[in-house]
């Protein structure tokens, strides 16, 4: 919780420095698969954006200064979205039920209700066991998530995505000058369109791919990373393919 207050809160340039300390690969893996691809291109845009020259001239922000803001707000996101999804698991454990009940109305069928008010809403139904049930699963509900934090874990991935959101259209119609932009670029799509690295219809497995190689590219120290062919980088188990 604090690293992810911390990001939204740090200049822009600080957390820009922030993400080249944090765990940049000096060298590239030789085998870049579906397990790391994401994770080796955030950490090496990290490094190689903080060493480009921050001077420009007036006109739109360039991707090297939007990626490493939207990269600031998606690398906590990401930490949230997996702590919410751990902390609602153990509160489902703990209650046994979601705070809802299902009752029957006369004309709509079985209605799923969230609260005592839109329980009392509903005049064709007999509230009273309803209602019991329901404030049942509100208290425990309620008694787990002041014992476990679930609720402003939730509230912290929501406002992180929403932040992640607007930085990263804002950084797909931005102007690049390089190849490591273009690579920023498609980080970001990726990671937007296809976090999980699951999508198997064209242009999916096309676009990791020109990721992978323009990850490559700009991650060469010498001239043995630059030889490596495609087929070398990549492994040839189809579950961790690109």
């Amino acid at each position: 919780m604090a690293d992810s207050e911390t990001s939204r809160t740090l200049p822009a340039i600080k957390r820009r420095n922030k993400c080249a300390d944090d765990g940049a690969p000096k060298n590239l893996p030789y085998r870049i698969d579906r397990r790391n691809l994401l994770s080796v291109a955030g950490q090496l845009l990290s490094a190689r954006i903080a060493e480009l020259d921050g001077r420009r001239e007036n006109g739109p922000t360039p991707v090297r200064e939007l990626w490493p803001r939207w990269y600031a707000y998606h690398h906590p996101y990401a930490r949230s979205a997996r702590l919410r999804k751990r902390l609602a698991s153990d509160m489902l454990q703990a209650v046994g039920d979601l705070p809802i009940s299902e009752l029957e109305s006369v004309d709509d069928g079985s209605v799923a209700v969230r609260s005592l008010a839109a329980l009392r809403r509903f005049a064709q139904v007999d509230v009273g066991p309803g209602q019991t049930g329901l404030y049942e699963r509100q208290k425990r509900w309620k008694e787990a998530d002041r014992r476990l934090g679930y609720s402003p874990v939730a509230a912290l991935e929501q406002e992180l995505a929403e932040q992640a959101g607007v930085l990263g259209r804002v950084l797909l119609i931005a102007p690049v000058s390089s190849a490591l932009e273009v690579a920023a670029k498609l980080h970001c799509l990726i990671v937007s369109q296809d976090p999980g690295l699951k999508l198997e219809d064209a242009p999916w497995p096309q676009l990791r791919t020109l990721l992978k190689d323009l990850i490559r590219i700009n991650g060469a120290r010498d001239d043995q990373h630059l030889s490596r062919t495609t087929d070398d980088a990549v492994g040839t188990q189809p579950a961790v393919s690109l």
